[in-house]
């Protein structure tokens, strides 16, 4: 992209103290690995693709259902039974023509290291179990890895640089039940709140790709109904079986 095309595109973004012409080409240059097309990962996915980030890969193996409608407001009633993946892209391509997007309808069991591989992985299936199988490739790759999730009013999300002496997700939580283990399917949840977690989640996702660290090794606890925010430093375990 041409620098007027690419000032023109993204003349509000620019504008913000922290960013320039430079760090929106490095952003054209950034891949990221999204996990989860639903209520998390669709809005984050759409707004990456907004502010230029050159290359996302999408992946989910779920189709788009009725029930995912109240919160899920990328898709619609036209697109149940189809993949969230396919209709995501699509409307993606629609909205950036100069990005790339990848699409990968696997099962999050049957993921390979390679098919993680990217700058940022970026956790939005809301599963513990794949969680820490996030975590540990990132770990093992030594890529970024940033995980959200939400049930009823509270979310959390954590970001982990995997660079030396880092921490990471098994080092706050050793064991999946040490983690809030509710579930939205089973206690409820309004479409506002994914979306508010999400944007936070894609403003982190955003300030880590050009080159910030303020959100390095931190847990973030929000309360959608009270708009209170926790924040917590991490640090690392060194009993930890991961890092």
């Amino acid at each position: 992209m041409q620098n007027d095309d690419l000032i023109k595109r993204y003349y509000s973004q620019l504008l913000l103290d922290g960013m320039s012409v430079e760090k929106q080409k490095l952003l054209s240059k950034k891949s990221v690995t999204v996990i989860g097309c639903g209520g998390l990962g669709s809005p984050l996915a759409t707004y990456l693709a907004g502010s230029g980030i050159g290359n996302i890969t999408l992946i989910d193996h779920d189709v788009v259902e009725l029930r995912n409608l109240h919160r899920q407001v990328f898709y619609c009633e036209n697109d149940i039974g189809t993949n969230k993946v396919d209709v995501l892209a699509k409307y993606l391509k629609s909205l950036n023509s100069n990005i790339s997007i990848q699409t990968n309808a696997k099962r999050s069991w049957d993921l390979t290291n390679k098919d993680l591989k990217s700058d940022l992985l970026i956790d939005c299936a809301d599963n513990l179990r794949t969680s820490y199988s996030l975590n540990k490739v990132a770990c093992e790759e030594k890529i970024g890895f940033l995980t959200a999730s939400v049930a009823g009013n509270i979310g959390q999300i954590s970001l982990f640089d995997n660079e030396k002496n880092h921490c990471c997700l098994e080092c706050i939580f050793p064991k999946e039940g040490d983690m809030d283990g509710n579930d939205c399917a089973d206690i409820g949840i309004l479409g506002p709140s994914v979306a508010l977690i999400a944007s936070i989640q894609t403003s982190i996702a955003i300030d880590y790709l050009i080159g910030e660290k303020l959100h390095v090794n931190q847990i973030y606890r929000v309360d959608t109904k009270t708009f209170s925010i926790q924040k917590n430093k991490i640090s690392p375990d060194s009993s930890c079986k991961i890092n």
